[in-house]
């Protein structure tokens, strides 16, 4: 009777541990050697690429100084996209250090001339004050939707008092959320609004316009939010050097990465394939 009751246990804590949370799957390829992460690395069976996405966090380069994007930036720009395929940017906050109509217009005219689309998550550095009117004029939107071949993308504004989007926004966010067929989400936020999992292993660039705790599940705001898997990328890290930093919890992967016109400057690209995509560390240098 005991034997039989160990084997029921035994049983119950394995079908626990196998539910309690999804697997990335493996047309989903992860290499960021600067914070340890290898996932799905060595397949090489993603089919013939379509796109990339570049992901820029801190873009206008060394804190306090600079009108617009570090050179190291630029040229790695020129010399290395593929005009072959589609090129998407994703700018993860703080790629002005000034908020004003001549900041946003180099940054508009640069991403305009040299992707065919941008995605935009706002950082303190793009509101003047608290307010984001002046960005709004250039960009006309704060909230990016876009459904991929194997994964939907959500570039939000986290630059709140509380690090989450507006209540709005995060109706927006649920109803596409809930309609893609899509298991895989990808999210750029400026702010590290993720920061409580690391549990004071990771320090943001700032802790600008937060008035409030933030929360211990920093995905609670998404219904459903275990039932996909999720990549979360945040821009507000780097700008004085520190290497990308990468946390791994079941089926959700969470990154900080941005640049400060160093020589350890890294951003992110994301080559989008025929049956999967693969997200590789770029160095600037």
């Amino acid at each position: 009777m005991k034997n039989k009751k160990l084997i029921l246990l035994i049983l119950f804590c394995f079908f626990i541990s196998c539910s309690s949370g999804l697997i990335f799957p493996k047309n989903l390829s992860v290499s960021i050697p600067s914070c340890n992460v290898e996932l799905n690395s060595e397949n090489d069976d993603l089919g013939n690429l379509l796109s990339n996405l570049y992901i820029v966090g801190h873009a206008y380069g060394k804190p306090g100084e600079g009108n617009f994007f570090p050179s190291r930036l630029t040229d790695y720009f020129e010399e290395n996209l593929d005009r072959s395929v589609i090129n998407y940017i994703g700018l993860t906050g703080d790629f002005v250090r000034v908020p004003n109509k001549e900041s946003f217009t180099k940054v508009k005219e640069f991403v305009s001339n040299n992707f065919d689309e941008y995605f935009i998550a706002v950082g303190n550095h793009e509101l003047d004050g608290g307010d984001i009117q002046e960005y709004m004029i250039e960009f006309e939107k704060d909230l990016f939707l876009k459904e991929f071949n194997n994964f939907s993308l959500i570039s939000a504004n986290f630059s709140t008092s509380n690090w989450l989007p507006e209540y709005e926004q995060i109706n927006q966010i649920n109803n596409f959320f809930k309609s893609t067929k899509n298991q895989n989400i990808l999210i750029l936020s400026h702010q590290i609004f993720w920061l409580e999992e690391a549990r004071g292993k990771l320090k943001p660039n700032s802790d600008d316009l937060l008035k409030s705790s933030l929360p211990k599940k920093s995905l609670s705001w998404i219904d459903d939010y275990e039932e996909k898997n999720i990549i979360v990328i945040s821009g507000d890290h780097g700008a004085y050097g520190d290497n990308p930093y990468c946390l791994e919890q079941d089926n959700r992967l969470f990154i900080a990465n941005g640049i400060g016109d160093t020589n350890l400057d890294i951003i992110l690209k994301i080559e989008i394939r025929e049956f999967g995509f693969k997200i590789v560390e770029q160095s600037l240098n």
